[in-house]
């Protein structure tokens, strides 16, 4: 499998839509990093094209699950008449090409739950390819890419916890990051973000 990320705006692109929320000449000049974080209105102007090419054709389906107004899904078909193998051919397993057009926010939120341990790992797996991706042409994006428990400050809202948190009752004791850093490093941020 291959993933593929364009980002198709710039922080110019991102300034001038936070100076469209206020009044008057004010030139509003912050970091990506702080927009992420405060994850206002204007960081959706930053928009990303992800291709995934040869995805198992249930991990689309993850990643389908998310669309939302102002994002777009193209995924390959498998009907005949489109070159597709037909039904007799074709499975859960069955490789296909996905195209998103997406925004920082959706990529944030995708994160959250494709970055879960309840999520299947291939489907995790494929979104940490994303995240690493998206490093290469957001390295502040990638920062807040990160799974619903560390975006939640250390609290599990599924149904069937992976027994890193305590569901809904993070009572604040002990370093669970610390304890999380050492169960989960390869999603923690790099180092020097």
């Amino acid at each position: 499998m291959e993933v593929i990320v364009k980002k198709m705006t710039t922080i110019d692109d991102m300034h001038e839509a936070f100076e469209s929320t206020v009044r008057g000449d004010t030139r509003v000049k912050c970091s990506l990093r702080n927009a992420y974080k405060w994850e206002h209105s204007p960081i959706r102007i930053q928009m990303f094209k992800i291709k995934m090419i040869d995805v198992p054709s249930f991990v689309s389906v993850h990643f389908v699950r998310h669309a939302a107004v102002g994002q777009q899904h193209y995924v390959m078909s498998n009907r005949e008449d489109r070159g597709g193998e037909g039904n007799t051919e074709v499975n859960r397993l069955s490789p296909v090409k996905h195209t998103m057009i997406l925004n920082a926010q959706h990529l944030i939120d995708m994160a959250r739950r494709r970055l879960c341990f309840q999520a299947s790992k291939e489907t995790r797996s494929t979104m940490l390819m994303i995240k690493e991706e998206i490093r290469k042409v957001d390295p502040d994006l990638a920062h807040y890419m990160v799974p619903n428990c560390i975006y939640r400050g250390g609290t599990c809202s599924e149904p069937k916890p992976c027994g890193m948190y305590i569901v809904n009752s993070y009572n604040g004791e002990g370093d669970e990051m610390a304890r999380y850093s050492r169960l989960h490093p390869e999603l923690l941020p790099k180092r020097g973000e």
